[in-house]
């Protein structure tokens, strides 16, 4: 039998559960980001809460448990965090593109919707995890056809934002050179050689 503290106890519980599921569809519906959306998130990403305080994650286990405490210590509050900008993030065509702006993240959304659908319980058996992560090091070609390798996510997303800085007015983005190599959800690793293949190993996730 439940005393009316464990009731208590669980619809807070509930509450905490539903609001860290909730924002983290929220974080990846805003960019049509994930496995049911057409882009990578590049951690670390920093979030702004709805009391202005930041902080930085570096993947998604880091994000959900941050959630959780944070909803924890501000029960009376419902709305979502947000991204602090710029963000990186990797197109379905291995695009790496710095976002510098919601208007920009909106833009590429407007792009390439996704496939999220209305939040509900189909939505959580995704459990936020990335279709895949890089294995470093990886090299990248920008646009005037210059590589660059870079030896781990930090490196990656500094050296995308150096050049986003020095080519505000740009349309094309620097792109991963292939082949390359990719940690899937289960830890496999998979040798990525082109563009078709890395389309066919996201369709492969969100058909997952």
């Amino acid at each position: 039998m439940f005393t009316s503290c464990d009731k208590t106890d669980l619809s807070l519980s509930d509450e905490v559960a539903n609001f860290t599921d909730e924002a983290m569809y929220s974080l990846q519906e805003s960019g049509s980001i994930g496995p049911s959306g057409c882009y990578e998130l590049v951690f670390p990403v920093t979030l702004e809460f709805p009391d202005g305080t930041t902080a930085e994650v570096n993947d998604y286990d880091e994000m959900r448990d941050l959630l959780k405490d944070w909803k924890q210590n501000n029960m009376g509050v419902k709305d979502h965090p947000v991204f602090v900008f710029p963000i990186e993030m990797i197109s379905e065509d291995g695009e790496t593109i710095t976002v510098a702006s919601r208007d920009e993240l909106i833009e590429l959304k407007k792009a390439c919707p996704g496939d999220f659908g209305k939040f509900g319980p189909k939505w959580k058996h995704h459990k936020c995890k990335p279709c895949f992560k890089l294995v470093f090091p990886v090299t990248i070609q920008f646009p005037d056809s210059t590589t660059l390798e870079v030896n781990d996510r930090k490196e990656l997303k500094m050296a995308l934002r150096e050049w986003k800085i020095n080519n505000p007015g740009a349309d094309e983005h620097p792109t991963l050179v292939f082949p390359l190599d990719v940690e899937m959800k289960d830890g496999t690793i998979v040798t990525v050689n082109s563009v078709e293949e890395l389309k066919e190993l996201r369709k492969s996730c969100k058909d997952g």
